[in-house]
């Protein structure tokens, strides 16, 4: 999924809650991690809330303005 600022965060939500998902960052750096949640009420902007260890606790942020794009993969 292409984020851009029209990017409405329960589709992401939707789309990628309890999953593994590469992150692609604007700058080009991938990242793999476990979606958890959405953020939506802090006062940096929307994020997306993930861990590397594919439990449901709670762990960092990633903002969607330094996102390009999310996709599924596998956990290995």
């Amino acid at each position: 999924m292409k984020i851009t600022d029209q990017t409405y965060i329960y589709d992401i939500d939707d789309a990628f809650s309890g999953k593994w998902v590469n992150v692609r960052f604007k700058n080009g750096q991938i990242k793999k991690v476990f979606m958890v949640d959405i953020d939506f009420d802090n006062d940096i902007g929307e994020a997306i809330v993930y861990n590397t260890t594919g439990s449901f606790s709670y762990g960092n942020a990633i903002y969607l303005k330094d996102v390009d794009q999310i996709e599924v993969t596998s956990k290995d």
